[in-house]
């Protein structure tokens, strides 16, 4: 008798956690449905640029190394993306308030293809900086886009989920392209067996290059909409600025990048060198990564639901910080993939919740504004931080660089919970919302 109570107990727990999923999926095509046509053409060009783009990634350190570099000069090479990105971040906010998103992102897109292609087949460091520092800021132009372009074509009501449907679909393009990208050198190898290994990866690099002009397809089936003409000197421009809620957005995001930039882009050499993972291997791990950043992604409207946002970014990083520094201690390849993973999908699936904070903590006529500074500090912060990453790895090996990347994960934490912490105090009268009023909003979104 009491077995049988426990089965039942069990079935039901079964059919009521699947009923949770449904419900979710459920959620997700409903509010999909009510996304603009341009929304759902951004989404679809993010995806194919955001395969083609992981790819490349995953490969780009990894030929570095197989041309002889060490982790020092790999540390600078691989910085020029976040360089670009920041001396481009200001001049990017400007000119995004005189032309048109979609040609801003085709013109990047197509110009950052090129020069990257120019960097794999260039052989000196500083070509392949120069290329490469070219190439990152005129990705910019794509990266400055997407918080202020699906804000102001959302409603407060749908804003969590396309956010999080955003950063999910991304994530499975990443899963599919680490998937790809790993097993590709092995497959032009099976093709032209007498090439080197650096021939390769250039043409692995090369084909997910092409995936990554695919999207500009797509992208230019957004139609265009008209931009409002503001007569306003550049002085005037900048004193308008709520600056202050600016440096609260801005500072704890440096300390995650700082902490970041330290040991992230290095752990693809960190299983290759340390447990001696084929590349192959490497791109499984990667791919699995971004299936469990995925399904953490995917969870978020429902778990933000219980909680405010800031309470879920805070929990969220504070967990992923026992996990990065089991990724130090450990020996066993197992503990160090099922830390890896869980670190990544704790810290990426408050992307979509921390893009929706930031972007509504400042007036809707600075989001770009506030875009553009938030990833110009936060690129310029990794950026020096992942060339001194190189060094301490060289010089001390990868434990201590992940102590101190926690710490400064730790110390993001604070400052979120200093300056914010106030709004955990607040209570929010629940609010029902009906489809036919998301569409009245929605038909008033430009």
């Amino acid at each position: 008798m009491p077995n049988t109570i426990l089965e039942e107990s069990s079935c039901y727990s079964k059919i009521k956690e699947n009923h949770r999923i449904v419900n979710m999926v459920q959620t997700y095509l409903h509010h999909i449905k009510l996304f603009p046509e341009n929304v759902k053409i951004f989404l679809l060009g993010n995806f194919a640029q955001a395969f083609g783009l992981s790819i490349y990634s995953l490969l780009f350190n990894l030929f570095l190394k197989e041309m002889g570099y060490g982790e020092s000069m790999i540390g600078h090479l691989i910085s020029t993306t976040t360089l670009g990105i920041t001396l481009m971040s200001f001049p990017a906010a400007m000119i995004m308030e005189k032309f048109h998103v979609k040609h801003l992102v085709m013109v990047g897109t197509l110009v950052s293809s090129f020069f990257y292609v120019m960097q794999i087949f260039s052989n000196t460091p500083e070509a392949i900086f120069g290329f490469g520092l070219v190439a990152s800021m005129f990705l910019a132009l794509f990266n400055i886009s997407v918080s202020p372009f699906y804000l102001r074509n959302s409603t407060p009501q749908m804003r969590m989920h396309l956010f999080s449907l955003n950063s999910g679909s991304v994530m499975f393009a990443h899963m599919l392209g680490y998937l790809v990208g790993g097993s590709l050198p092995k497959l032009v190898h099976h093709f032209y067996p007498t090439l080197t290994m650096i021939s390769n990866y250039r043409i692995s690099i090369a084909a997910a290059l092409s995936i990554v002009l695919v999207s500009n397809l797509i992208f230019s089936r957004i139609k265009r909409v008209p931009i409002p003409r503001l007569k306003q000197s550049m002085l005037s421009h900048l004193k308008d600025k709520d600056w202050k809620m600016i440096f609260k957005l801005v500072t704890p995001k440096l300390f995650f990048a700082l902490g970041g930039g330290l040991i992230i882009p290095f752990i693809n050499l960190y299983l290759k060198e340390k447990f001696q993972l084929s590349t192959q291997m490497i791109g499984f791990a990667y791919a699995a990564l971004q299936l469990f950043i995925f399904l953490g992604i995917f969870v978020t409207p429902a778990l933000v639901k219980r909680m405010p946002p800031l309470m879920f970014i805070i929990f969220t990083a504070l967990g992923s910080v026992p996990f990065m520094v089991a990724m130090a201690i450990s020996g066993s390849i197992g503990m160090v993939l099922g830390a890896f993973f869980m670190r990544g999908m704790l810290m990426n699936m408050s992307t979509p919740v921390t893009s929706m904070f930031e972007m509504e903590h400042v007036k809707e006529q600075e989001c770009v504004f506030a875009s553009a500074l938030i990833l110009f500090f936060y690129n310029l912060v990794y950026t020096s931080t992942t060339r001194m990453g190189g060094w301490m790895i060289e010089k001390y090996s990868f434990g201590p660089t992940f102590y101190v990347a926690a710490v400064c994960y730790l110390a993001a934490i604070i400052f979120y919970y200093k300056f914010f912490g106030h709004e955990l105090k607040k209570k929010e009268e629940p609010r029902i919302e009906t489809q036919d009023e998301e569409i009245l909003v929605l038909s008033k979104v430009a």
